[in-house]
């Protein structure tokens, strides 16, 4: 299955946030990339798709409402191909050869690139089809804030994004343009 002529691949789980967002933003910044506003709704609220999540804005706009996280996982082919491409950088920067350990870096930017790819053409096709529990209107349109977690020590085995959806900010379709129109998923972390 494919949305956009991404692939759709991966595991995804539903969760709903009980903890305040804690979960997520104990890594955000610290050994995870900030977060990264994506859902096609962000816009309507002044929020740039690709741009950083601010936490406090992300703290005030969940308040009221239910959160879902819609754990994207990576699938096991991606997954192989990040931990050793991990792990290679990681050995070549400690053994003192940074232009080794930099081709590494590179590689493993580029798989999670396909990582972050896939991650966003299952929110495209996510919103799409909708989710009767964030609102009755389909297709929706979400905001979204995704944090990538595949650089820490829980990520690196299993890299995973949470998708934070605010619900009660879910939409009906504009009568604007898809914002993920010929969307490439670039990785902005």
């Amino acid at each position: 299955m494919s949305s956009g002529g991404t692939p759709v691949t991966g595991v995804l789980r539903t969760t709903w946030v009980r903890d305040g967002l804690a979960h997520v933003l104990e890594h955000a910044d610290t050994d995870e990339p900030s977060g990264t506003w994506t859902g096609q709704a962000c816009p309507d609220h002044a929020l740039s798709i690709g741009s950083d999540v601010s936490v406090a804005t992300l703290l005030v706009m969940s308040a009221d409402g239910a959160v879902a996280d819609l754990i994207w996982q990576a699938p096991a082919y991606i997954a192989d191909q990040h931990t050793r491409a991990f792990h290679a950088t990681m050995e070549a920067f400690q053994q003192g050869t940074s232009a080794v350990a930099e081709r590494h870096w590179h590689d493993l930017r580029a798989i999670w690139s396909h990582a972050w790819a896939a991650n966003y053409a299952v929110l495209e096709l996510m919103q799409q089809a909708g989710i009767t529990e964030f609102a009755a209107v389909k297709p929706q349109r979400w905001v979204v804030a995704s944090f990538e977690h595949h650089c820490g020590p829980h990520g690196v085995e299993l890299p995973h994004v949470h998708n934070i959806v605010l619900t009660a900010l879910t939409s009906g379709p504009s009568s604007g343009q898809n914002p993920w129109a010929g969307s490439t998923g670039v990785c902005y972390g």
